[in-house]
Protein backbone atom coordinates (compact mmCIF):
# COMPACT_ATOMS: atom_id res chain seq x y z
CA UNK A 1 0.00 0.00 0.00
CA UNK A 2 1.34 3.45 -0.93
CA UNK A 3 2.25 5.49 2.16
CA UNK A 4 -0.31 8.16 2.99
CA UNK A 5 -3.37 6.45 1.50
CA UNK A 6 -4.85 5.74 4.92
CA UNK A 7 -4.37 9.35 5.95
CA UNK A 8 -6.16 10.52 2.81
CA UNK A 9 -9.08 8.17 3.42
CA UNK A 10 -9.18 9.31 7.03
CA UNK A 11 -9.24 12.93 5.87
CA UNK A 12 -12.06 12.28 3.39
CA UNK A 13 -14.23 10.63 6.04
CA UNK A 14 -13.56 13.47 8.45
CA UNK A 15 -14.58 16.12 5.92
CA UNK A 16 -17.66 14.16 4.88
CA UNK A 17 -18.93 13.84 8.44
CA UNK A 18 -18.12 17.47 9.19
CA UNK A 19 -20.08 18.44 6.08
CA UNK A 20 -23.09 16.43 7.32
CA UNK A 21 -22.91 18.16 10.70
CA UNK A 22 -22.81 21.62 9.12
CA UNK A 23 -25.71 20.68 6.84
CA UNK A 24 -27.78 19.63 9.85
CA UNK A 25 -26.97 22.90 11.60
CA UNK A 26 -28.12 24.90 8.58
CA UNK A 27 -31.28 22.79 8.24
CA UNK A 28 -32.23 23.77 11.80
CA UNK A 29 -31.48 27.46 11.57
CA UNK A 30 -35.21 28.17 11.95
CA UNK A 31 -35.76 25.69 14.80
CA UNK A 32 -36.60 27.39 18.09
CA UNK A 33 -33.76 27.14 20.64
CA UNK A 34 -31.76 24.74 18.43
CA UNK A 35 -28.12 24.28 19.48
CA UNK A 36 -25.54 23.69 16.77
CA UNK A 37 -23.09 20.79 16.85
CA UNK A 38 -19.34 20.98 16.44
CA UNK A 39 -17.55 17.79 15.44
CA UNK A 40 -13.90 16.87 14.96
CA UNK A 41 -12.14 13.58 14.36
CA UNK A 42 -8.74 12.45 15.55
CA UNK A 43 -9.11 9.18 13.68
CA UNK A 44 -12.18 8.84 11.49
CA UNK A 45 -11.37 5.26 10.51
CA UNK A 46 -11.65 4.14 14.13
CA UNK A 47 -14.54 6.57 14.75
CA UNK A 48 -12.53 8.12 17.57
CA UNK A 49 -14.23 11.48 17.57
CA UNK A 50 -15.05 14.36 19.83
CA UNK A 51 -18.50 15.85 19.45
CA UNK A 52 -19.82 18.84 21.30
CA UNK A 53 -23.04 20.79 21.31
CA UNK A 54 -22.59 24.53 21.47
CA UNK A 55 -24.92 25.59 24.29
CA UNK A 56 -24.41 29.30 23.71
CA UNK A 57 -27.81 31.04 23.98
CA UNK A 58 -29.31 32.14 20.69
CA UNK A 59 -30.83 35.57 20.07
CA UNK A 60 -34.38 36.11 21.29
CA UNK A 61 -37.27 37.56 19.31
CA UNK A 62 -40.59 39.03 20.32
CA UNK A 63 -43.70 36.96 19.50
CA UNK A 64 -46.43 38.62 21.57
CA UNK A 65 -47.84 35.25 22.70
CA UNK A 66 -48.52 35.12 26.44
CA UNK A 67 -47.29 31.54 26.81
CA UNK A 68 -44.05 32.00 24.86
CA UNK A 69 -41.02 32.34 27.13
CA UNK A 70 -37.29 32.64 26.55
CA UNK A 71 -34.39 32.07 28.92
CA UNK A 72 -32.06 35.05 28.87
CA UNK A 73 -29.20 33.14 30.47
CA UNK A 74 -28.11 29.56 31.17
CA UNK A 75 -30.61 26.91 32.19
CA UNK A 76 -33.24 24.54 30.85
CA UNK A 77 -36.93 23.93 31.28
CA UNK A 78 -37.85 20.52 32.68
CA UNK A 79 -40.45 18.50 30.76
CA UNK A 80 -42.24 15.25 31.61
CA UNK A 81 -42.39 13.07 28.49
CA UNK A 82 -43.60 9.47 28.00
CA UNK A 83 -39.90 8.48 27.90
CA UNK A 84 -39.09 10.28 31.13
CA UNK A 85 -37.73 13.66 32.10
CA UNK A 86 -36.28 15.75 29.29
CA UNK A 87 -34.72 19.21 29.22
CA UNK A 88 -35.24 21.98 26.68
CA UNK A 89 -34.77 25.68 26.08
CA UNK A 90 -37.70 25.80 23.70
CA UNK A 91 -40.30 27.92 25.48
CA UNK A 92 -43.12 27.48 22.96
CA UNK A 93 -45.71 26.58 25.59
CA UNK A 94 -49.41 25.89 25.26
CA UNK A 95 -52.32 24.49 27.29
CA UNK A 96 -54.12 21.16 27.36
CA UNK A 97 -57.88 20.97 27.68
CA UNK A 98 -57.44 20.64 31.46
CA UNK A 99 -55.35 23.86 31.42
CA UNK A 100 -52.07 22.03 32.13
CA UNK A 101 -49.08 23.98 30.83
CA UNK A 102 -47.31 21.92 28.16
CA UNK A 103 -44.60 22.29 25.55
CA UNK A 104 -45.35 22.31 21.82
CA UNK A 105 -45.38 18.48 21.82
CA UNK A 106 -48.09 18.31 24.49
CA UNK A 107 -45.74 17.22 27.28
CA UNK A 108 -46.24 18.86 30.71
CA UNK A 109 -43.81 21.60 31.68
CA UNK A 110 -42.79 21.06 35.29
CA UNK A 111 -42.96 23.75 37.93
CA UNK A 112 -41.24 23.92 41.28
CA UNK A 113 -44.21 22.02 42.77
CA UNK A 114 -45.08 19.74 39.85
CA UNK A 115 -47.61 20.40 37.10
CA UNK A 116 -48.77 23.95 36.39
CA UNK A 117 -52.37 24.80 35.47
CA UNK A 118 -53.23 28.09 33.83
CA UNK A 119 -56.97 28.80 33.90
CA UNK A 120 -57.80 32.42 33.29
CA UNK A 121 -57.56 35.33 30.87
CA UNK A 122 -54.67 37.50 31.99
CA UNK A 123 -51.40 35.57 32.21
CA UNK A 124 -48.26 37.19 33.58
CA UNK A 125 -45.00 35.27 33.71
CA UNK A 126 -42.44 37.04 35.84
CA UNK A 127 -38.66 36.91 35.23
CA UNK A 128 -38.24 34.39 38.08
CA UNK A 129 -40.77 32.05 36.43
CA UNK A 130 -43.72 32.77 38.72
CA UNK A 131 -47.04 32.62 36.85
CA UNK A 132 -49.88 34.94 37.80
CA UNK A 133 -53.31 34.24 36.28
CA UNK A 134 -55.80 37.08 36.77
CA UNK A 135 -53.56 38.16 39.62
CA UNK A 136 -53.50 34.72 41.30
CA UNK A 137 -50.20 32.81 41.68
CA UNK A 138 -50.55 29.46 39.88
CA UNK A 139 -47.03 28.10 40.17
CA UNK A 140 -43.46 28.80 39.14
CA UNK A 141 -41.75 27.42 36.05
CA UNK A 142 -38.80 25.28 37.08
CA UNK A 143 -35.45 26.16 35.52
CA UNK A 144 -32.52 23.80 36.08
CA UNK A 145 -28.90 23.65 35.06
CA UNK A 146 -26.03 21.14 35.18
CA UNK A 147 -22.64 21.09 36.85
CA UNK A 148 -21.29 19.12 33.90
CA UNK A 149 -23.19 20.17 30.74
CA UNK A 150 -20.88 17.98 28.61
CA UNK A 151 -23.08 15.03 29.63
CA UNK A 152 -26.14 16.52 27.91
CA UNK A 153 -27.24 14.49 24.89
CA UNK A 154 -29.54 15.65 22.10
CA UNK A 155 -32.73 13.70 21.54
CA UNK A 156 -34.65 15.54 18.83
CA UNK A 157 -37.46 18.10 19.13
CA UNK A 158 -34.91 20.31 20.96
CA UNK A 159 -34.93 17.85 23.88
CA UNK A 160 -31.86 16.86 25.87
CA UNK A 161 -31.22 13.96 28.21
CA UNK A 162 -28.59 14.05 30.92
CA UNK A 163 -26.11 11.18 31.13
CA UNK A 164 -24.40 12.45 34.25
CA UNK A 165 -25.24 11.96 37.93
CA UNK A 166 -28.60 13.25 39.16
CA UNK A 167 -26.80 15.18 41.91
CA UNK A 168 -25.25 17.34 39.20
CA UNK A 169 -28.66 18.84 38.37
CA UNK A 170 -29.60 21.93 40.34
CA UNK A 171 -32.36 24.54 40.35
CA UNK A 172 -31.39 27.95 39.01
CA UNK A 173 -32.19 30.36 41.81
CA UNK A 174 -32.43 33.56 39.79
CA UNK A 175 -33.48 32.67 36.24
CA UNK A 176 -34.18 35.41 33.73
CA UNK A 177 -37.35 34.47 31.86
CA UNK A 178 -38.79 36.81 29.25
CA UNK A 179 -42.49 36.42 28.53
CA UNK A 180 -43.74 36.78 24.93
CA UNK A 181 -40.27 36.02 23.56
CA UNK A 182 -38.66 32.91 22.07
CA UNK A 183 -35.02 31.95 21.77
CA UNK A 184 -33.87 31.39 18.22
CA UNK A 185 -31.29 28.94 16.92
CA UNK A 186 -27.67 29.79 17.75
CA UNK A 187 -26.62 28.84 14.21
CA UNK A 188 -24.92 31.68 12.34
CA UNK A 189 -25.73 31.17 8.67
CA UNK A 190 -22.73 33.10 7.33
CA UNK A 191 -20.31 31.26 9.60
CA UNK A 192 -21.73 27.85 8.73
CA UNK A 193 -21.75 28.58 4.98
CA UNK A 194 -18.06 29.54 5.12
CA UNK A 195 -17.31 26.31 7.00
CA UNK A 196 -19.29 24.33 4.44
CA UNK A 197 -17.35 25.78 1.49
CA UNK A 198 -14.02 25.18 3.25
CA UNK A 199 -15.00 21.60 4.12
CA UNK A 200 -16.21 20.88 0.58
CA UNK A 201 -12.96 22.15 -0.92
CA UNK A 202 -10.89 20.11 1.54
CA UNK A 203 -12.97 17.00 0.76
CA UNK A 204 -12.51 17.50 -2.99
CA UNK A 205 -8.73 17.89 -2.51
CA UNK A 206 -8.54 14.64 -0.55
CA UNK A 207 -10.63 12.80 -3.13
CA UNK A 208 -8.47 14.12 -5.96
CA UNK A 209 -5.32 12.94 -4.20
CA UNK A 210 -6.83 9.47 -3.69
CA UNK A 211 -7.79 9.39 -7.37
CA UNK A 212 -4.23 10.28 -8.42
CA UNK A 213 -2.81 7.51 -6.24
CA UNK A 214 -5.33 5.06 -7.68
CA UNK A 215 -4.33 5.98 -11.23
CA UNK A 216 -0.64 5.63 -10.36
CA UNK A 217 -1.21 2.17 -8.82
CA UNK A 218 -3.19 1.11 -11.90
CA UNK A 219 -0.27 2.09 -14.15
CA UNK A 220 2.16 0.19 -11.95
CA UNK A 221 0.04 -2.97 -12.14
CA UNK A 222 -0.43 -2.75 -15.89
CA UNK A 223 3.18 -1.80 -16.68
CA UNK A 224 5.59 -4.07 -14.73
CA UNK A 225 8.54 -2.09 -16.11
CA UNK A 226 7.60 0.77 -13.78
CA UNK A 227 8.27 -1.33 -10.68
CA UNK A 228 11.56 -2.88 -11.79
Amino acid sequence: MIPGIYQLIDSSLTHELRFDTISNNLANIGTTAFKKDVISFSNALSMNNTTATDLTPGPIRYTGNDLDVALDNRGFFKVQTPKGIRYTRNGTFTLKTDYTLTDQNGNPVLGQNGLIRVNGKNVLIKPDGQILVDGRPEGTILVVDFKHPRFLRKEGSTYFTYAGHSNDIYTVENPRIQQRYLEQSNVNMTEEMIKMVETLRAFESSEKAVQCIDEMMSKMVNDPALIQ
